[in-house]
């Protein structure tokens, strides 16, 4: 599904597309974030939207949280209902309201941290010297892992051999939904497939028994032709990791028990949980309306893909934990840049899926100031996992490249006479709101870190006269611009010649002499965030790279092709934040980067004396709260 605003709706088709790059990683947690006014303006009306349900409209229990990069806590949160349907005489009417700390059962969101799983026993075997030769990786087929697994002989030649833990996390392997049979009949109208008889067979079913039933079933399609979801997947997945740990380290976990001890306590996530609920969390739990599963004991073979119970506190350490911090410790930055991307896109174009993750689209205008018929978009990826059943809805979903997640979850009465609350409703409402305010706080933010004139060019004197008069040089300068969300040099002078003509002369001819650096726009500066260059320059620092500006497309070709004589690219600077402001080094101007040519900002170093200015104020949806409702 294609996310779109009320503000923008019916011209979002007719809005120019132009290459806007990321935001750096280094704003992306910058915590004044969420001290922007935009941000501000964007809680206080998921505030009233979500309060304005509570008007005579539901009474189904809902927690929801927004997560941000900057913190394992919570940047938001909105509580109400009734904590337990079945407690209507429990006492103060305070002991039985939802809070941030009340236990949902997350349903199908439980597929998320059996992907997760994977990622964090891999890592923790490979960080163990004694395991240091493990195979376990979200690419590595399934086969290797759990030597039980199996198919019917001609799927297994045709593909089903190689079916991975990623295929199983996306959907992709073409394994049935179920490892069992309901024995229902469409024609003949027997037997069921309904909630009970589901919950009856998810509760008796072994991680065994799901390995056992999938060898006997024919696979839906050949594996990663297509998606289609599956519960037995995730089941053999969960299965995968268990046994291959168990096996490494000689251990007799299942998969629950090891998940529980890998990644829940070391997240800190002491309100979740599998199988039988803990007596000192009872008071706790959530209990639906009408029939619901809240005595339902999913097995071991289901628990991966339905099994898990949390809060919304406890989520928002899990999201930021392993899919919002700068810097997770249970997985790595390369494993978390590996499962945040789509595996398939389905045939409408629209609808991606990844592995663990349930990938929709979100385009933004970066401008207010043009109309929309002319503005630029950006495209965001939204990562999320919906679970359904047994009287709860939850919903977790990350914008990484905005810095943001939210957790939403929900409890129904079951009262006849009020409408069901729609986590899919509130989270696509929730996101018109919040994803143009944070990405009008990173620009400002980015704007206001980095941004400016950059004078007093500095050399260290290792190339004569690179940069005459260090001190009080006014030939030598920088200017560096944001405009609709992108980071521009407006000009780069070394000693009155500009650095920009310099890169475009490396191409010029006898018969064409091209701008493409030396615009009058200057350059777009892109994130480049490769370690090992960064790491040249120590703490602070951020890698930038000058791209054309203007480009209709984000162009993926060769920037840096021409290096100085010590490799460094010269189509890239380094913008370094220290104690006395910020730095510009532009290395090709130098013998080592270690030496370069120094542009010293003088303004006024931006953590200083902070003043937030005015920010615009975003488009917002008017406050009918019908479409939250089921």
């Amino acid at each position: 599904m294609r996310i779109t605003f009320a503000f923008a709706a019916n011209l979002l088709s007719f809005a120019a597309c132009a290459c806007v790059p990321d935001f750096a990683d280094k704003i992306l947690s910058d915590p004044l974030t969420l001290q922007h006014p935009a941000v501000i303006t964007a809680f206080e009306q998921v505030q009233r939207n979500l309060s304005a349900l509570y008007i005579n409209t539901t009474r189904d229990g809902l927690s929801f949280a927004v997560v941000h990069a900057s913190s394992p806590k919570p940047a938001y949160v909105f509580n109400n209902g009734t904590l337990k349907f079945n407690e209507t005489d429990a006492g103060p009417i305070d002991a039985n309201l939802v809070t941030s700390d009340s236990v949902f059962r997350l349903m199908s969101c439980s597929k998320n941290v059996a992907m997760a799983s994977a990622l964090v026993i891999e890592n923790q075997l490979r960080q163990n010297s004694s395991s240091s030769s493990s195979l376990l990786t979200i690419d590595t087929p399934v086969r290797q892992l759990l030597p039980s697994f199996g198919l019917p002989e001609r799927d297994w030649n045709d593909g089903g051999s190689e079916i991975t833990l990623r295929m199983l996390a996306s959907h992709t392997a073409g394994i049935p939904r179920e490892s069992y049979s309901t024995g229902f009949n469409m024609i003949l109208s027997t037997g069921k497939a309904d909630t009970p008889t589901i919950g009856a067979a998810w509760a008796g079913e072994t991680a065994q028994d799901v390995i056992d039933g999938i060898a006997m079933k024919n696979l839906m399609f050949a594996p990663g032709q297509r998606a289609a979801y599956s519960n037995a997947g995730l089941g053999i997945l969960g299965a995968a990791v268990a046994t291959y740990y168990n096996n490494i380290t000689s251990s007799s976990l299942t998969w629950s028990e090891l998940t529980a001890q890998e990644l829940l306590q070391r997240l800190n996530m002491t309100h979740s949980f599998f199988g039988t609920v803990p007596q000192d969390l009872s008071p706790d739990i959530t209990v639906p309306g009408g029939d619901s599963w809240v005595d339902l004991i999913v097995g071991e073979g289901y628990d991966p893909a339905a099994g898990m119970w949390s809060s919304a506190n406890d989520l928002a350490r899990y999201m930021h934990g392993l899919w919002l911090t700068p810097e997770p410790t249970l997985i790595t930055p390369f494993q978390r840049r590996q499962v945040m991307k789509p595996s398939v896109i389905l045939a409408d174009g629209k609808q991606q899926s990844g592995p663990g993750w349930e990938i929709e689209i979100l385009n933004l205008p970066t401008s207010e100031n043009a109309s929309l018929a002319e503005d630029s978009m950006k495209t965001y990826s939204i990562f999320g996992k919906s679970g359904d059943g047994g009287g709860w809805h939850s919903w977790i979903d990350a914008i990484p490249n905005l810095g943001y997640g939210i957790i939403v979850l929900v409890q129904g009465s079951g009262l006849a006479d009020y409408a069901g609350i729609s986590t899919s409703a509130v989270r696509d409402t929730v996101h018109a709101i919040l994803a143009p305010a944070f990405a009008e706080a990173l620009s400002t933010r980015t704007k206001e870190r980095f941004t400016g004139f950059y004078s007093a060019g500095e050399d260290t004197g290792l190339i004569a006269d690179e940069v005459a008069t260090a001190l009080s040089n006014s030939s030598t300068y920088a200017n560096l611009e944001i405009q609709d969300q992108i980071l521009y040099i407006r000009s780069l002078m070394v000693n009155g010649s500009s650095a920009l003509e310099a890169i475009d002369r490396l191409s010029w001819t006898a018969d064409a002499q091209p701008r493409y650096f030396s615009t009058p726009e200057g350059v777009v500066l892109e994130p480049a965030e490769g370690v090992g260059e960064t790491d040249e320059f120590g703490p602070g620092a951020q890698v930038w790279r000058m791209i054309f500006p203007g480009l209709a497309s984000c162009d993926w070709f060769d920037f840096d092709g021409y290096h100085d004589s010590n490799g460094w690219p010269v189509s890239k600077v380094v913008l370094i934040e220290n104690e006395e402001g910020v730095e510009l080094h532009y290395p090709p101007f130098d013998v080592t980067p270690s030496s370069a040519l120094r542009i010293l900002s003088r303004a006024e170093f931006p953590y200083q004396h902070m003043t937030l200015p005015p920010g615009r104020q975003p488009s917002l949806p008017k406050y009918n709260t019908n479409h939250l409702l089921k």
